[in-house]
């Protein structure tokens, strides 16, 4: 027998799935939100930043229950299998079902956020085509927000008279069922850019005679009496790929390697094997999300296989420090010479920059060792006429900033790049006086036999800008169970989904009928 909040819910997702919806492109996706409220006859108000505010009607005899929001956000992080034809702008997400898990096609699923999304538009259109027909509600507002996953812009510039008279905020974008969420970390951007001062490959191409023998002598040091050394430099591009990455908040603290540092390790050693220049350094997708690729391409007076069995040693020892990270692979390649290169000073300065940045965990809780207090992602890397690192730092405690951002400075100073900082979100403390916290506490244990765990997390949600707005708001967050975010191996628990629109809508009867 067919489980119909399951599947009306699923139907609407794949609506959603069709829709492009990277983050800071959200046109489209704000577009259907606002025509499809309206079609149902809401009062939908589109701002101009692109967030959707829905204005849902209590039932009747429930006007003066408080007004409680529902709130989730458009975006979703954009991830594709490498080779896999994907264009986050055009393609829609295929979706793959089966009897426990719905995935996507090569690419990350969004069910981060459009779960929540999905979940709300369904309660919300099924209060008025009868299937809640016996369970009242009070007022009602849904709020949509863009650009959650590239800096909460959308959270950030939400006008603050669409929560001054709210008293309740149900946050749909947590990802365990079975965790009701009252607290999380906040975050900053950090760029290091540093503008390249390229040469053309030519004129590094040729090595004196004597440079030649003295590198040779060292190489056969190295690599044994029988080493030739190349007559030149070779072009080469080396691959780090097959591993796990995820979500920088959730998963910094689950021994992920991180490709961009697992990169700059092979750069490292192959620079004190020989002569090496760097073209171009990449890798990373958002700077929330581990990278699990990155790619460089160099010239080297080494031979391919020299520095492929640089790279197998770089492999083993990643693999034991990271003991997950089975499928890690560093490849190697011979490409065609690149037209120009770093200078020794840029590429020095480049790699010394991403050695000294330090990705992964900083600090645990001092009340909870199992908690991570402060950490720092090192998301992304790009080169075209400058380098560019990003860096996303969070953490519980706000006042922990300050530190990160003189380390930052300290490290730009001595790189030579340039740090900003940008798009700040403040932690969202836990109030231990939540009423919806005991609601959702209580209701959670009589559906399911079991308790909810409340929980504080290290990753960063909406809910802090739109409690800065409002703090008299009575706020948390909760979502179905959604694993590996923010990859291509997403993938949505299908059996959370109605357990999860009856927690919410038996919130929704408690605030109208017992306060």
């Amino acid at each position: 027998m067919k489980d119909e909040i399951l599947e009306g819910v699923l139907a609407e997702f794949e609506k959603l799935a069709e829709i492009p919806r990277p983050s800071k492109h959200e046109e489209k996706i704000s577009s259907y939100l606002y025509q499809h409220l309206a079609s149902l006859g809401f009062d939908v108000t589109q701002d101009k930043y692109k967030n959707i505010i829905a204005e849902i009607p209590a039932s009747e005899g429930k006007e003066n229950s408080p007004l409680t929001i529902l709130q989730a956000h458009m975006d979703m992080v954009c991830v594709a299998e490498e080779g896999y034809n994907f264009d986050s702008l055009t393609s829609p997400i295929k979706l793959v079902r089966d009897e426990k898990f719905l995935t996507a096609e090569g690419t990350s699923l969004g069910a981060d956020d459009g779960m929540g999304i999905a979940e709300i538009l369904y309660i919300t259109k099924n209060f008025f085509n009868g299937k809640f027909e016996n369970i009242p509600h009070g007022p009602l507002r849904l709020i949509f927000t863009v650009d959650e996953e590239q800096g909460m812009s959308g959270a950030i510039n939400i006008n603050a008279e669409h929560l001054e008279d709210a008293q309740f905020v149900i946050n749909c974008d947590s990802e365990k069922f079975d965790e009701i969420v009252v607290g999380s970390a906040g975050n900053f951007r950090a760029d290091f850019m540093r503008k390249i001062d390229f040469l053309p490959t030519d004129e590094d191409e040729d090595l004196s005679e004597e440079l030649k023998a003295d590198i040779a002598h060292d190489l056969k040091l190295i690599f044994g009496d029988d080493y030739v050394y190349p007559e030149n430099l070779i072009a080469l591009k080396i691959k780090v790929g097959g591993l796990r990455g995820g979500h920088s908040g959730d998963e910094i603290d689950n021994n992920r390697a991180n490709a961009v540092k697992v990169l700059a390790k092979v750069l490292n050693e192959i620079n004190l094997h020989g002569k090496v220049k760097l073209a171009h350094i990449n890798g990373g997708t958002a700077m929330n999300v581990i990278p699990s690729t990155a790619d460089a391409t160099i010239l080297t007076a080494l031979s391919i296989d020299d520095v492929q069995n640089i790279c197998d040693e770089v492999t083993a020892q990643v693999k034991k420090s990271f003991i997950g990270e089975v499928n890690l692979v560093i490849g190697v390649e011979a490409v065609d010479k690149p037209e120009k290169i770093f200078s020794g000073e840029d590429f020095r300065s480049t790699l010394d920059l991403i050695t000294l940045i330090h990705s992964g965990v900083y600090e645990m809780s001092g009340t909870d060792p199992q908690f991570v207090m402060t950490s720092a992602n090192l998301g992304m890397v790009r080169t075209d006429d400058k380098i560019t690192v990003q860096v996303m730092p969070r953490s519980n405690i706000d006042e922990n900033f300050a530190e990160l951002e003189t380390l930052y400075q300290t490290i730009a100073r001595l790189t030579e790049f340039n740090v900003t900082f940008n798009t700040y979100s403040p932690a969202w403390n836990f109030n231990p006086d939540s009423k919806l916290m005991k609601i959702a506490e209580e209701i959670f244990k009589n559906q399911n036999a079991f308790d909810a765990q409340v929980k504080i997390l290290h990753a960063g949600l909406e809910c802090s800008h739109l409690i800065k707005k409002n703090p008299a708001l009575d706020i948390i967050s909760i979502g179905t169970t959604n694993e590996f975010i923010h990859s291509t191996r997403e993938r949505l628990h299908l059996d959370t989904v109605t357990p999860q629109v009856n927690l919410i809508v038996e919130m929704l009867r408690r605030i109208a009928c017992s306060l």
